[in-house]
């Protein structure tokens, strides 16, 4: 039997090491992928999510699912992508609510956003828009509201899909900005304070471009300003709220997460076939549809940008004083 010398063996654990990756990336995907959407189906985060998940399912050959788990502001999905194996097999399609605010808003979590997920791509972001009922606030210009609402301290209200969401908090940055005080009006979400926007019961709110176009454009109501920095090609005339109060920003934006400990390879491969879909002619059509806009941040610097946000919200947690159980 021939003898294995000392060098051998090393230069055999050197090569085998220098392999396994590459094993293990042409491995991936060995089964179907499952993406975590932690809202329900139907709205636009799902909407994205089916589309880019679509992509992913012919550039990788197996079937994508996926599972919506709403609930608990995103925690029920949250804990559910950070149970499953860290393998790329599961991937979590999230937003700033459960990225970067529910940390602040939650006096605890079932896991860490920071240490257990890992961004991967951007996938496309939105800026939440200003819109009143133009029945009860006749005005039609952004300064004309502040003016309007500083001359009336307290009287004015603004409507929002829930405590510590984020069209709340934007309406707080935007009642601090203001410099007065507003009530607050929280819904079970965005669609029954816009029906009642529409309706008059409650005379502003902030929403998501995407669901609020419809009703601007149909003239129930009135769109006063965008909390991007600059205009949107989707709201012609609309001026960004950051010309009149600086500084002032609320982009709502989506991204894929893997699980930390996911195999860089996968990871890589991941984030490239992610980028195709997003430069692909049928999500630029849903984008143009959806008023969705790109995020084209190299992966290199999400953390960053992560790291950003999130303190960002939690200056805006904190200063509403809003706490989650």
């Amino acid at each position: 039997m021939p003898r294995i010398t000392r060098r051998a063996a090393l230069a055999f654990t050197a090569t085998a090491a220098l392999v396994a990756p590459v094993r293990a990336q042409a491995a991936f995907p060995s089964r179907p992928l499952r993406i975590l959407v932690p809202f329900a189906a139907g709205g636009t985060t799902d909407i994205l999510a089916r589309a880019v998940g679509a992509r992913l399912a012919e550039a990788l050959g197996q079937p994508v699912v996926i599972d919506n788990r709403g609930g608990a502001g995103g925690t029920l999905a949250g804990e559910a992508f950070a149970r499953a194996e860290p393998d790329g097999h599961t991937l979590l399609v999230a937003t700033a609510s459960l990225i970067c605010i529910n940390k602040a808003l939650y006096a605890r979590l079932p896991f860490n956003p920071d240490t257990d997920f890992v961004p991967v791509a951007m996938l496309a972001q939105q800026p939440n828009v200003l819109v009143v009922n133009p029945r009860v606030l006749p005005m039609t210009t952004l300064p004309d509201l502040i003016a309007y609402i500083r001359a009336n301290p307290g009287k004015v209200n603004y409507g929002s899909s829930g405590t510590g969401s984020q069209l709340h908090l934007t309406g707080e940055m935007f009642r601090a900005a203001v410099g007065v005080e507003m009530t607050h009006v929280p819904y079970r979400g965005s669609a029954p304070a816009m029906t009642d926007l529409v309706a008059g019961n409650v005379p502003m709110m902030f929403d998501g471009l995407g669901t609020a176009l419809p009703q601007v454009q149909g003239g129930g109501v009135r769109a006063l300003g965008v909390a991007s920095a600059e205009p949107n090609a989707a709201l012609p005339g609309v001026q960004p709220i950051a010309s009149v109060l600086p500084g002032f920003l609320s982009v709502n934006w989506t991204g894929l997460f893997a699980l930390n400990g996911t195999p860089e390879a996968v990871v890589a491969r991941i984030d490239s076939e992610t980028r195709k879909a997003l430069a692909g002619p049928e999500l630029a059509t849903l984008f143009r549809e959806r008023a969705f806009e790109p995020m084209p941040i190299p992966r290199g610097e999400l953390p960053a940008f992560v790291a950003a946000e999130s303190a960002r919200w939690r200056e805006a947690v904190r200063a509403s004083g809003a706490r989650a159980e």
